[in-house]
């Protein structure tokens, strides 16, 4: 009988100090979760902000980053899909390789600061992809716009940790699209195709419901231990 009685302690005890860990990994899991999502949420999203395509026509966005990332930027210009539009230039095939570029479509090159120290001109790559309501041309810096250097290579510019007050200032446009309004689209610095180094920590909560998901699973299987674990103490 004392035996029995002693089995039976070591196993609430053993069920008591299980449950407690399991809360505590859960919880601290949640918090986990709570952290990434404010970092997340701030970062996943692209800016817009239209302009004219007229030389010396300006514009302006704040861009907010948790930490330094790199200036993506694409330039979307109206569709719809199956429109022809030569003028936005296309590729043959892969950027980089010998001869990718078989028309480089007409010239688009904008200047873009901050104010600080990023002073940069973004020059329109070839169309590098469309949609049902518009065709993109990547902007690229004078530095990487053959392709053959990769976006992780310097001197990429870069926007400042916090809110960056980005203008934008037309330099030069061709003559088929003088006068087109379009959107510049400052990329957000992850995504499912692309994450910029340093920032796979943040990628992570691309599958933010998933992960809720299991967190809520194991909170509500938890709950359920406990609620059974109590009703068996109180017996």
């Amino acid at each position: 009988m004392l035996e029995n009685s002693g089995l039976h302690d070591m196993w609430q005890k053993f069920c008591k100090v299980s449950l407690v860990v399991g809360w505590a990994l859960c919880l601290a899991a949640m918090a986990w979760f709570t952290a990434g999502m404010l970092r997340y949420v701030p970062s996943a999203d692209a800016t817009l902000t239209p302009i004219t395509l007229t030389p010396g026509q300006t514009a302006r966005a704040e861009v907010y980053r948790i930490r330094e990332a790199p200036l993506w930027m694409e330039a979307r210009f109206g569709g719809p899909m199956g429109r022809k539009r030569p003028e936005l230039g296309e590729h043959t095939t892969r950027l980089g390789a010998p001869g990718a570029v078989a028309d480089p479509g007409e010239p688009v090159r904008i200047r873009v600061r901050d104010g600080g120290g990023l002073d940069v001109v973004m020059v329109a790559a070839p169309l590098s992809s469309a949609s049902s309501t518009h065709f993109y041309r990547k902007l690229w810096p004078e530095s990487h716009i053959d392709g053959t250097l990769p976006e992780t290579t310097p001197p990429f510019p870069k926007l400042a940790k916090g809110t960056s007050p980005l203008t934008f200032t037309v330099e030069e446009v061709g003559p088929t699209l003088q006068g087109e309004q379009i959107e510049l689209e400052i990329s957000a610095p992850i995504g499912l195709k692309r994450t910029a180094p340093g920032w796979s920590d943040v990628s992570t909560f691309i599958f933010w419901p998933f992960i809720a998901a299991i967190l809520g699973i194991w909170a509500l299987v938890w709950a359920g231990l406990t609620w059974w674990y109590r009703r068996r103490v109180r017996r």
